[in-house]
C-alpha cells in the first residue's frame, strides 16, 4: 500500500514531521520498507501568456507560439496544438522538464524552427482539464508561478508493507490516521455525516449472509467536468489514473475510508437490483474485456436481465460509467469476506476492491461513504442532484470481550495498572467499560485477550516493554542425529562463503512450472491465503530463484545463497516431509576492485566438495547425459552417494530461465538429503618424515571423457602412495586436447626412487589405455 503524507494530514488536526510518522506507523506493526517523491518534476513547470500566434511558415498544421514567462523573457515555441491564442495563460516545460511518462524535453527544431522545450496538455501531465489541447489555465496565479505549487506542493509517499493481521483493518488513511491519533493524542477531524437512505424500491437482497448491508444511491452528473485537482494530485501521488469524476470519487474513498464503492451507468441498468448468487453457466464480461463463467458460489449484483458485476471485485462492462453518463448509481456495501475472496481466488482476478472486501470492511462506512461522494462530485461541479436512494440490512453488533487485567499484565510481562491498559485500548478506539472491552465493527482480527494484549504492547511500544529472560527448569534435550546434521551442513556452507536464507514453504503450481523440476502429486492448502501460496513447495530451487528475482530488482549485484529447508510431497493419503540442499551462484564477472577472476561452475562444484568432503558425506560428480531440461546442455554434473545412488544436480541454469528470475547466468544446485546420511569418519594419518615426489603427466584426452572421470581412473590406479592429484593445464592443438595433471607422491616410510615412480606411472597409464587416453609426445 501507499500512504501520501499530505492525504494522511487531511484526517490530522496537527501533522507531525514524516520522520516521526514513518515511527509511529512501524510502532503500528507496519513496515515502511520506502520512500518516494511525488511532484518534485513540476518544478520546472511554469505559467506563462501567450503574447502572439502565427502559422508556421514550412508547415499546415504546427504553428509559432510567442509566450511571456514569469523573469518578462519571451520564448517562442512550435506547437501543433489547435488552441493557446494570445491571451490565454498556458504550462509551459523549459528543457530539461520530466514528464510523467519518463521524457525529458529537450531543445529540438521543428521544420527549421527552433523550439525551447513544450506547451504542455493536463495529460502530458498525468492530470485532467476541460478544453481543448493545451491545457488554458484560469486561476489568479501570477505568470511565472510553478505547477508544484498549485498541486499544493511536493509530496511524500510512503510504501508499506503490511502482515495479514494489520491489513485486516489499516487498509485506508483514515484508518492508519486513527491509530496514529490515539498514539499522539492528536485530534482526529470528524467524517462526513452518515448518508440519509430513503427507502425507495431499488434493491433487494437474496443472499443476506454474504451481503448483510447494501446501499444504493441515484445521483444525477454533469458531462464535461474534471475531479478537483488537489484530489487529482493525492490519486496520482499513490499511482492511480484520473478517468472521470464519478469514477474518481469512488478510488478516492476507497483509499480515504477503505470503502469500496461501485457506480453503475443507470441508463443500462433495469431496476430492481437483486444481490444474488450466480445461475449456474451464468457469464459476466467485466471492465477488463475478461468474460468469466460464473458458479452458484460467486455472488453477483443483477438486475432484471443480466448479471452486472462480480459482488465486491469487479463490475461489468455492459454497466459501465462512460463520458455519456447522465445518471448514476452508487452501490456502497458490506460484503462477506470469505466470498469475495473465494470468488477472487476462483476466477484469477487481483482488484483493490477484492483485497479490501476480502481482509474484512467497516460496515459502519455504507452510510458515510455516500456522503463523501456527493461533497467530491459537488466540489467538481458534476452533481446535479442526488435522486432516489435505499439501504438493506444491518449493522453487526460490536462483540465485547470480558478480559483478566492479570492475565494480560503476565502476557506482556509488565506490571502496569488496568488504568494504563485501558488508555492503550481507548486510543484504538475499544469502548472500556469495567473489565468489559467493546470491539470496533472493522476490528475483525480482535477475538480474544491475547490481541488485546499485542494492542497494547504496540501503543506504548515494544521498547515500554521490559526485556526479561523467562524463568524455567534447565534440562537436557537429546539431540536429534539427523538435526544435528542439517545445522552442520549450514555451518559449513556458510564458512565456504555462501549466505544462507529463509524462504516460504507455500508455493503455486504456476511458480513451480518455470523449471519442471517436481512431478510427484502436491500437497495442497484448504483455505490459503493467497492463490499464489495455496500449496505446500515440492522443492527448493525455485523459491532460492525469487530471492535472487527479488534482489536483483532492487540491485544488480552478484548473490550467492543457499537454504536447506523442508519439501513436501503427497504419497497417497500421506504427507512425506523431506529435506533440500538448493544454492544458487551468479556467474561471471562483476564490478569490483581490485578486479576478481570470473565466476564458473566450477566454483559451485568446488565449494559443494569442500563442504561434503568437511562433513564426512560422501558426495562425488556422476556422468551428466541425461541433465534436467533446467540446465544447460553439457554444463552440468550429477551427484551420487558411495553407493552411486543420485542425490542431485549441479550445473548452469538455461539462460532463456535466468531471464525469468532478472539474472544472465547463474549456477545451481539442487541436492535432496537423505533422512539418514551415513558419514565417513577419517583417521588422521600420521605425517611422512620422508620428502615428496611431484610429477607432471600431460595427457591426450578424447573430449567424450569427462574430467570426473578421468580424475577418478587415477585416482584408483595411483596406489597407497599417490597423494594429491589435479588438473593444472588444459591445452587445444592439432592433435586433440591435452589435460596436464600434477601428481604428489609420498611413503610414509621410506623415500621414493624415481625407479618407483617411473612404475607408477607406467601402471597408471595402462590402465588409461582402455579409455583412449594416451600420454602427449
Amino acid at each position: 500500500m501507499k500512504l501520501s503524507h499530505r492525504w494522511l494530514a487531511r484526517h490530522l488536526e496537527a501533522m507531525p514531521d514524516p520522520v516521526r510518522v514513518q515511527q509511529g506507523i512501524e510502532q503500528l506493526g507496519i513496515e515502511v520498507v520506502g520512500t518516494s517523491r511525488f511532484g518534485h518534476i513540476f518544478q520546472t513547470v511554469e505559467l506563462v501568456e501567450v503574447i502572439s500566434r502565427v502559422p508556421h511558415p514550412d508547415s499546415d498544421h504546427l504553428s509559432l507560439v510567442d509566450v511571456r514567462r514569469g523573469d518578462g523573457s519571451v520564448s517562442r515555441i512550435v506547437t501543433g496544438a489547435a488552441n493557446g491564442f494570445p491571451g490565454d495563460r498556458l504550462w509551459y516545460g523549459p528543457p530539461g522538464t520530466e514528464l510523467p511518462d519518463g521524457r525529458v524535453l529537450e531543445r529540438k527544431s521543428l521544420r527549421g524552427v527552433e523550439s525551447p522545450g513544450m506547451l504542455l496538455s493536463a495529460e502530458e501531465l498525468g492530470f485532467q482539464a476541460t478544453g481543448g489541447d493545451l491545457w488554458v489555465w484560469s486561476g489568479p496565479e501570477p505568470l511565472g508561478t510553478r505547477f508544484l505549487e498549485v498541486i499544493g506542493g511536493e509530496d511524500l509517499v510512503y510504501e508499506l508493507e503490511m502482515t495479514p493481521s494489520t491489513a485486516s483493518y489499516l487498509q485506508s488513511v483514515r484508518k492508519i490516521a486513527e491509530a496514529l491519533a490515539g498514539l499522539w493524542g492528536v485530534t482526529l477531524k470528524p467524517l462526513p455525516s452518515p448518508f440519509e437512505y430513503r427507502q425507495d424500491p431499488l434493491a433487494r437482497v437474496e443472499a443476506e449472509a454474504a451481503c448483510p448491508r447494501y446501499g444504493l444511491v441515484e445521483m444525477q452528473v454533469k458531462p464535461g467536468k474534471v475531479s478537483p485537482l488537489w484530489m487529482q494530485a493525492l490519486l496520482r501521488s499513490i499511482g492511480l489514473r484520473v478517468i472521470h469524476p464519478a469514477v474518481d470519487a469512488t478510488n478516492f474513498v476507497l483509499w480515504d475510508l477503505g470503502e469500496p464503492l461501485h457506480a453503475f451507468d443507470a441508463s443500462q441498468v433495469e431496476l430492481p437490483i437483486t444481490v444474488r448468487l450466480a445461475q449456474p453457466g451464468e457469464t459476466l464480461t467485466l471492465l477488463d474485456g475478461k468474460t468469466i463463467t460464473l458458479t452458484p458460489e460467486d455472488l453477483v449484483i443483477a438486475d432484471r436481465v443480466r448479471a452486472l458485476a462480480l459482488a465486491g471485485v469487479m463490475g461489468g462492462q455492459g454497466s459501465a460509467v462512460t463520458e455519456n453518463t447522465r445518471t448514476i448509481y452508487l452501490e456502497s456495501a458490506h460484503f462477506a469476506a470469505p466470498g469475495v475472496f473465494r470468488s477472487m481466488r476462483r476466477h484469477q482476478l487481483t482488484t483493490d476492491a477484492g483485497l479490501h472486501f476480502g481482509k474484512g470492511t467497516d460496515p459502519a462506512m455504507v452510510d458515510v461513504a455516500p456522503t463523501a461522494v456527493q461533497i467530491l462530485l459537488a466540489e467538481a461541479g458534476a452533481l446535479a442532484e442526488t435522486g432516489r436512494s435505499q439501504v438493506i440490512g444491518y449493522l453487526p453488533a460490536a462483540r465485547q470481550i470480558v478480559i483478566e487485567p492479570d492475565r494480560i499484565a503476565a502476557l506482556l510481562g509488565v506490571d502496569w495498572s488496568w488504568e494504563k491498559m485501558a488508555v492503550a485500548l481507548e486510543g484504538f478506539g475499544y469502548r472500556v467499560t469495567g473489565f468489559t472491552v467493546t470491539v470496533p465493527r472493522e476490528r475483525h482480527d480482535v477475538e480474544t485477550e491475547y490481541d488485546l494484549a499485542e494492542d497494547i504492547a504496540r501503543f506504548y511500544g515494544m521498547d515500554a516493554v521490559p526485556s526479561r529472560l523467562p524463568v524455567m527448569p534447565l534440562t537436557y534435550a537429546a539431540r536429534d542425529v539427523s538435526r544435528t546434521f542439517l545445522e552442520r551442513l549450514r555451518d559449513r556452507c556458510t564458512e565456504s562463503g555462501m549466505m544462507e536464507v529463509v524462504t516460504r514453504t507455500l508455493s503455486s503450481p504456476e511458480r513451480e512450472a518455470s523449471l519442471h523440476i517436481a512431478s510427484w502429486p502436491p500437497v495442497m492448502i484448504t483455505n490459503p491465503l493467497r492463490d499464489e501460496e495455496r500449496m505446500l513447495r515440492r522443492e527448493l530451487l525455485t523459491s532460492l530463484l525469487e530471492v535472487v528475482r527479488y534482489n536483483r530488482a532492487r540491485r544488480d549485484e552478484p548473490v550467492n545463497i543457499f537454504e536447506v529447508g523442508a519439501v513436501f510431497r503427497r504419497d497417497g493419503e500421506e504427507v512425506v516431509e523431506s529435506y533440500q540442499l538448493a544454492m544458487v551462484l551468479t556467474l561471471g564477472s562483476s564490478p569490483a576492485y581490485p578486479s576478481r577472476p570470473e565466476t564458473t561452475v566450477h566454483d559451485l562444484l568446488a565449494r559443494v566438495i569442500w563442504i561434503t568432503e568437511r562433513l564426512g558425506w560422501a558426495v562425488h560428480a556422476a556422468d551428466a547425459t541425461d541433465a534436467p531440461d533446467y540446465l544447460h546442455p553439457g554444463r552440468s554434473v550429477r551427484l551420487v552417494d558411495s553407493d552411486g545412488v543420485e542425490l542431485g544436480w549441479l550445473g548452469e541454469l538455461r539462460p532463456r530461465i535466468a531471464e525469468l528470475f532478472q539474472a544472465r547466468r547463474l549456477a545451481v544446485l539442487l541436492m535432496d538429503i537423505p533422512a539418514h546420511v551415513t558419514l565417513v569418519t577419517s583417521t588422521p594419518r600420521r605425517i611422512s618424515r620422508f620428502p615428496s615426489v611431484v610429477r607432471d603427466l600431460s595427457l591426450v584426452v578424447p573430449p567424450t571423457r569427462r574430467y570426473a572421470e578421468v580424475l577418478q581412473a587415477i585416482r584408483d590406479t595411483g596406489g597407497q602412495w599417490l597423494q594429491e592429484v589435479g588438473l593444472i593445464d588444459r591445452f587445444v592443438g592439432d592433435f586433440g586436447q591435452s589435460w596436464t595433471f600434477r601428481l604428489v607422491f609420498q611413503a610414509p616410510d621410506r623415500t621414493l626412487t624415481d625407479e618407483a615412480i617411473d612404475g607408477e606411472i607406467q601402471r597408471i597409464l595402462r590402465h588409461l589405455e582402455p579409455l583412449g587416453i594416451t600420454l602427449r609426445q
